[in-house]
């Protein structure tokens, strides 16, 4: 009776530990300017600045995806905040230009890139910069860090872009504080 506790209590404990791994945003700004006088967003397609081509557990360069998926997200996720995205001619001093890039992403089985996405991890960590358009100079800079663990998705699976979506939402959520 007591191992059959201990290994049911043992199960649940590895199906709680490490479902999410998320750290608060690192968030730097220029005092001497006030975010609240831009009036919109230009979100530039995101970089990577690993230095390496990023690869999913199989070794499939999978960079081109992350790329355009995470652009995706931020813009959505700046919309979602309701932070205006350059859509008309704006005043170039009224813009602020949201530069992102990818420091690390990495994608790692423990079990072996044969087995399903829930035995793996997924790290992201994203710097964005905003800067205003007119000068190009520096005003905020927020470093995100997201993980997905093993664990994650025993129950019910997450996607791949899970990470990327959490590292938009982040930054978002930063950049609407700020305002």
């Amino acid at each position: 009776m007591i191992l059959r506790t201990g290994v049911i209590t043992l199960l649940f404990t590895f199906c709680l530990l490490g479902c999410t791994s998320t750290t608060k945003p690192l968030v730097w700004q220029v005092k001497d300017v006030a975010i609240t006088d831009f009036k919109a967003f230009e979100i530039q397609p995101v970089i990577n600045a690993t230095g390496k081509n990023i690869r999913n557990a199989r070794g499939k360069n999978i960079e081109p995806e992350i790329l355009s998926s995470l652009t995706a997200y931020l813009k959505e996720q700046f919309e979602v905040k309701n932070l205006q995205l350059i859509d008309s001619p704006q005043t170039e001093s009224e813009v602020l230009t949201v530069q992102s890039e990818i420091l690390v992403y990495e994608v790692k089985s423990f079990a072996g890139p044969a087995l399903p996405a829930k035995y793996r991890v997924d790290l992201c960590i994203l710097r964005t910069r905003l800067l205003q358009k007119s000068s190009s100079n520096v005003v905020a800079e927020i470093v995100t860090v997201n993980q997905a663990d093993v664990g994650q998705g025993l129950f019910e699976p997450k996607s791949p872009e899970y990470v990327l979506q959490e590292s938009a939402a982040a930054v978002a959520k930063e950049v609407a504080k700020m305002m």
